[in-house]
């Protein structure tokens, strides 16, 4: 999902240089949000390929080089560079401008367990389909109508934000959102019921837990109730199914389709190691696409199997 960044991370947005967005204080005590940051040292030459699985039995990001031996002892606070120009030129954000004004909270990859059905996806410019935005039909937030307990949504998003509203709140306010027409209006209309009604604490709770299942369910009513859609989507094959969303590195890959373009070149021919199942409990063993879970692409290609798998 696209999330609309926050009001309150409008200070770490606009901020230039890590010192100013984080206090100067000692590293456990400051917000816990991540540098979005190519490898200062600068663009890497591509690996030879291989077939090893990414982001299972390596760090976080398949993209990070490895700490080195005096940053893991000693963490200091990251003091502001002295020339505002060369940190402008090593910095870069995953949508390879510069400089960076992106903050996320990082994602973390847990090996996974060996009785834990899986499959492996090679990575290879031919095998990968970004998607994004309102106008792709593969978004959440494309406009397509689905119908559910007589209930009429215009999109899954529209569904979604529902159910959001009727289990932290009521259904009174779930009904509220007849009122969105489009999916970015749905979107706003939600957050601004759930303020000062529900903590941000609550909304990512329920993120954590519920929205993997309501998220599937809306999306396999869509395509099955859109046979044209239904074709579309069974027409991607096995391709990984990749959102480019820099703002959401939990629905999406926290970068650009820029961005996400090199690292599936440095990835050439590895394979992506994925749990069958994309749920609540298994969301910490999803491996990191660029900077981010791809837990949507996830889902959308779950339910590309299993509508493949009814049709044959």
């Amino acid at each position: 999902m696209e999330n609309p960044i926050n009001k309150d991370a409008e200070n770490i947005l606009d901020t230039k240089d890590l010192s100013a967005a984080l206090p100067d204080v000692k590293p456990e005590h400051r917000p816990k949000y991540v540098q979005i940051l190519q490898d200062k040292s600068g663009p890497r030459s591509v690996d030879a390929p291989n077939k090893s699985p990414v982001g299972l039995n390596a760090s976080s990001s398949a993209t990070d080089s490895p700490p080195s031996k005096d940053a893991a002892a000693d963490k200091k606070p990251v003091a502001k560079p002295k020339s505002n120009r060369n940190f402008k030129k090593n910095g870069a954000a995953p949508n390879g401008k510069r400089p960076f004004r992106l903050y996320l909270k990082k994602q973390e990859v847990v090996a996974i367990p060996s009785d834990l059905k899986t499959r492996e996806l090679s990575i290879s410019p031919e095998n990968v389909l970004f998607f994004s935005g309102p106008g792709n039909y593969l978004s959440a937030l494309y406009p397509s109508k689905l119908v559910v307990d007589g209930n009429e949504y215009n999109s899954v998003e529209h569904y979604y934000q529902a159910c959001k509203l009727y289990t932290l709140i009521n259904k009174e306010a779930a009904a509220e959102l007849k009122a969105a027409a489009t999916p970015i209006e749905v979107k706003k209309a939600t957050k601004d019921i759930l303020k000062g009604k529900v903590t941000s604490q609550a909304v990512s709770e329920w993120k954590m837990k519920d929205s993997f299942a309501v998220l599937k369910y809306a999306i396999t009513q869509k395509f099955v109730q859109n046979e044209e859609l239904k074709l579309k989507l069974l027409e991607t094959g096995d391709k990984i199914l990749i959102q480019t969303y820099i703002g959401d590195n939990f629905f999406a890959v926290g970068a650009g389709a820029k961005y996400t373009s090199v690292w599936v070149t440095r990835h050439l021919n590895q394979s992506l190691k994925v749990p069958e199942e994309v749920s609540a409990e298994n969301f910490k063993y999803l491996p990191l696409v660029a900077e981010g879970k791809n837990a949507l692409g996830w889902i959308l290609m779950q339910v590309r199997q299993e509508l493949r798998s009814q049709s044959q």
